[in-house]
């Protein structure tokens, strides 16, 4: 039985963890909603851990977040679905990383225009493609939940303005830390 399983939408994503804590359980689930689900119930079954971390990166909507920070999402939902249909995951916190809120987004940009956003919003908002999919998939088999993302830009930045370098790297050396 695994303690910790790691779960990235991407290789990419999973190779500071990889450089750092080279026995970690690690399973890569695809990117976005469909493909992060059933990721997910794979790298789950015959596994059995007790945590699944989701770890990968993502743009910031609103709050003081830069390139290279990291954050524990401790609330999500999916950003284009009804407010009659849309569900809250949470998770309580569990480290001392800045906590946010996610929106998981089918494409880029989506999260913007479905938020609420109001001036003093409590706690920083990012947009990211698997979450609340995941969060979803971990709450129906009982698997303790928990999600980190780096920060690589600012919602709306021009890809060539990402710095997903860092944001991986970033990511790595506190995944590392959750390595059990």
């Amino acid at each position: 039985m695994v303690k910790t399983l790691f779960l990235f939408p991407t290789e990419a994503e999973a190779a500071g963890l990889r450089r750092r804590c080279g026995g970690a359980a690690v399973a890569i689930v695809g990117v976005g909603m469909a493909e992060a689900a059933a990721g997910t119930v794979r790298a789950l079954s015959g596994r059995s851990p007790r945590r699944a971390v989701l770890c990968g990166i993502a743009g910031v909507c609103a709050g003081d977040l830069r390139a290279g920070d990291v954050v524990e999402v401790v609330e999500d939902s999916v950003a284009a679905l009804p407010a009659a249909y849309r569900r809250s995951y949470s998770s309580p916190r569990r480290t001392v990383l800045k906590a946010a809120r996610a929106v998981t987004v089918n494409a880029v940009g989506e999260a913007l225009p479905s938020l609420p956003l109001q001036t003093g919003e409590e706690l920083p908002v990012v947009e990211q493609m698997e979450g609340a999919s995941v969060a979803a998939v971990c709450a129906a088999l009982g698997v303790e939940y928990m999600h980190i993302r780096a920060i690589s830009n600012r919602v709306g930045d021009d890809r060539g303005a990402w710095r997903v370098a860092d944001a991986v790297e970033a990511l790595g050396t506190v995944a590392a830390e959750l390595c059990l």
